[in-house]
Order: structure tokens, then sequence, then C-alpha cells
């Protein structure tokens, strides 16, 4: 930047710090039609040092955990309904605003003084009340998984007006939902079916800035969804103020490794080789109940041959962030099919006509045949993402988002030759699976929780 510049690393701009009074709830509006505007907006930046806004690629919601030190007696009018909309910029990204709009669900951690109550509000999206109070009890058939997935974000958690992500799926799925929260819905679904356009199972459902995303992880690890115009920001780490990057908002301040190697814990998670078996019960008919006094239990239900998927596989198969098998140390017996260490046993939908006009020789049979296919490929995939995590403390940018793909370069202990060299094994490319933008009024900072399945040669 040029000298005369006032950007800072850490530096941002609120634009909007409100509280809303209005407390009304109808679980029947869609989010679009709520307008907490009409409900009295306090601005609260005057009685709240700091918060915390977080987003997960495994949680369906963005929350955020606000540190109020109130010396209004504003906690005498909140009931626990109310919205707080914020909107800022950082430095690190202008013109890139993050407009959050949430509805307090919990007021916690109050302590009383003589002038003063310190307390903490805890806020999530509208669509999480919603999820609480409309429960999803029916059939669902003749439409594919993604359809399916569509219908109850609309219909049940109401959400509308926000930006959405469906990666469509082959082949109709059908299930029975018996109130059921739309989440566990949607978690129903996720790990059952099959992209069209990756041919590749592993969706994930999660909220970031943007809206809703139901993608697979072989979709997101491209860096096309997410990322504008396909760029991947480079992060470094090194010495603050020292380097080229841009007034040093991209430099990494902090860096923590969660876990080098937990060969137990893979194993006994069936990181390295897994198998699903997937079980039909029978239908309700005359021919598969018990006849009376027979003392028999009647037929039971047919159980589909396991399908054993190893990290060996997996990583053949998907769409990595780089081109190295993350693992190229452990020893090859880990990865035998012969020995997985971990059994799932999968509910098969057992409907019929899984036919669409993308599919039309798809039956029953198939359908849950590829479910526990698909089962096995999900569960194995994201435990391949998370073969190598790092956690990294960046100046405040609120253009990143969960999701995105970015890059970090990371400098090995030892030089060779006198010379700097990358760590081959912590840099690289990363998907952004955890992200919090921490507030003070003495700067933004942002904590990135990174995941990557590969490692680059």
């Amino acid at each position: 930047m040029a000298e005369e510049s006032t950007y800072q690393a850490k530096g941002y701009t609120i634009k909007q710090f409100n509280l809303y009074m209005s407390d009304e709830y109808k679980p029947s509006e869609t989010i679009e039609e709520i307008a907490p505007e009409d409900g009295n907006p306090i601005d609260i930046r005057g009685i709240c040092p700091g918060f915390k806004y977080i987003e997960s690629l495994q949680s369906p919601s963005l929350r955020m955990e606000l540190a109020m030190a109130d010396t209004m007696d504003l906690i005498s009018d909140l009931t626990g309904n109310e919205f707080i909309q914020i909107e800022l910029e950082s430095d690190s990204a202008p013109d890139q605003p993050l407009t959050i709009r949430q509805r307090i669900f919990k007021i916690g951690s109050v302590t009383k003084s003589e002038r003063m109550q310190a307390y903490v509000i805890y806020t999530v999206s509208p669509e999480a009340y919603n999820n609480e109070t409309n429960r999803v009890f029916k059939s669902f058939k003749n439409k594919t998984g993604v359809d399916h997935v569509k219908e109850v974000v609309e219909k049940y958690l109401k959400s509308a007006g926000r930006e959405y992500s469906y990666e469509a799926s082959t082949g109709n799925f059908n299930f029975i939902s018996p109130s059921w929260r739309p989440f566990d819905v949607i978690a129903y679904i996720s790990d059952k079916i099959v992209s069209s356009e990756t041919k590749k199972s592993g969706y994930m459902f999660f909220e970031n800035k943007n809206g809703f995303y139901f993608n697979t992880i072989d979709t997101l690890t491209k860096g096309e969804l997410m990322n504008v115009e396909g760029n991947i920001p480079q992060f470094t780490y090194e010495q603050a103020n020292v380097g080229d990057s841009e007034f040093n908002a991209y430099n990494i301040e902090s860096m923590n490794y969660p876990d080098q190697g937990n060969h137990l814990e893979k194993m006994r998670t069936g990181a390295y080789v897994n198998t699903v078996i997937g079980v039909k019960a029978p239908a309700l008919t005359s021919g598969n109940l018990p006849s009376a006094g027979s003392g028999s239990d009647g037929p039971s239900g047919s159980i589909k041959k396991p399908v054993t998927q190893t990290l060996l596989q997996v990583f053949s198969e998907a769409e990595t962030l780089n081109d190295a098998f993350p693992f190229p140390k452990i020893k090859e017996e880990y990865f035998d099919e012969k020995k997985p260490t971990r059994t799932k046993i999968r509910a098969l939908p057992g409907m019929k006509d899984a036919k669409t006009a993308l599919d039309g020789s798809a039956s029953a049979g198939s359908m849950d045949t590829d479910t526990v296919a698909a089962s096995a490929y999900s569960y194995s995939r994201w435990q391949l993402l998370n073969s190598i995590t790092l956690d990294i403390t960046i100046p405040g940018n609120v253009s990143l988002t969960v999701g995105m793909v970015i890059e970090c370069k990371i400098p090995a202990s030892k030089n060779e030759e006198d010379r700097t060299v990358l760590d081959p094994i912590y840099s690289g490319r990363y998907l952004i699976t955890g992200l919090i933008h921490d507030y003070s009024p003495t700067g933004l900072t942002t904590r990135l929780h990174l995941s990557k399945d590969s490692v680059t040669s």
C-alpha cells in the first residue's frame, strides 16, 4: 500500500451494530419476511467490548458470542428472542462487508456489580429456530436427494433471500421422515446419495456468511465454488512487518498443530480402512409377520454385501487439494482391506422406483447398493480430508469463509544450502473447515481451522 494509506492489518470499519428489541417469532414466516428493523434499534457497540463470529463446515448454522459490559441495564428488557444485526468491513478485504443478522437464543455468564452487569449474548441464525419448531413428518419419494434437501430448506427451515448452492445428485431417493428435525433429515440424506457432477458421495450441509450449501467434499476441494474467479489466497508464516505481504494482512501470526499423528485414533475410527454393512428391514406384509402361536419370528430383513473402503482407494478416486498421499510412511498393512478397524451399519431405504430421467435403469436394488457404497465413501472421504489439520491466526479478513481453499507457505525447520525451503507436509493448499472472527476495540483477528487430504510432492 502507499505510505499515506490508513489501512492496518487488523483494521476494520463497523457500519452497523444494532440490537432490535422486537421478540416476535412466527415459525410460519420465511426468514426474508422477518423485519427486525421495526423493533426499536439500539446501537450496542459502546457496551460490547468484543464478540466472536463462528462458522464451521460441520455446522448447519452460524453462531455468535457477544461479550457485554452493560451499564444501561439493557438486560432487564431482553427476553432472548431479539435480533442482532452487524455489518463490518476489514481493511484486508475492503468492499467485501460481512453482514450478520442473528437471533438471540441465550443470555449467560451473568455477573453483577454496582454499576454494571457483564454477560454473554449467544446468537444463532433464524433458521435454527425453525429447525426446532417445524418437524418433518412425511414420505419423500420420486425426487432426487438434493431436491428433497431443497424442499426441506424452503418449506421447513423457511429460508429465503440468501445464496443457495445445491449440487445435483443421481437417482430418486425415497424414505420416510418420522417427525425429524429439518437438519436431521438433511443429515440422513447427505451420506447416502451420489453427485451427478463429481460422481462421488460425501455431501456436506453448512452455512457460511453467504448462505447455505449442500455440496460434496470433492467439489469444495476444487476451489472453484467459494473462491472468487478461482483465486487461491496465499498466507505466509514470516516475521511481522517483514516481507512483501501487503500491509502484512496475509501473514500468519501464529500456528498450532492439533495432531501431528495419532495412529490409534485413526485405526479406532476406521480412518485407514472401514467397512459398511447395509441392513434392510422386511416389508410389513402378512407373509413377513409371525403367525399367531407359531413361535417363529418370521422372515428377517436382508443384509447387503459389506463394502470396504481404504484410505488409499479413496485418495486415488478423490479430487484432492494437493498431489501426494498424506501418509507416505505408514505401513501398507494398516490399509489392508481384509482388516477393517471399524464397521458401520446402515439402514437401507428399501423402497422401489429409484428411476429418474438421468438414470432410467435404476431400481430399488441399485438404490440399496448405491446407499452402502455412498456411505462407505462419504465416511472415508471425510477422514481423508482431515488427514492433516492446522490452526492459524491471521489479521482479520472477513472475505474468508468456510468452504474456501487457501494456500499456506510455511518454512521448514531446517534450511537447505543456506536457503529457506517450504515445509513439505504443512505447506500447500487447505480447505477452511472452521472460522472465527474475533472482534475487539484494538483490532479484528481471524482464526482458521484448516484441513487437507494430501501433501505437495
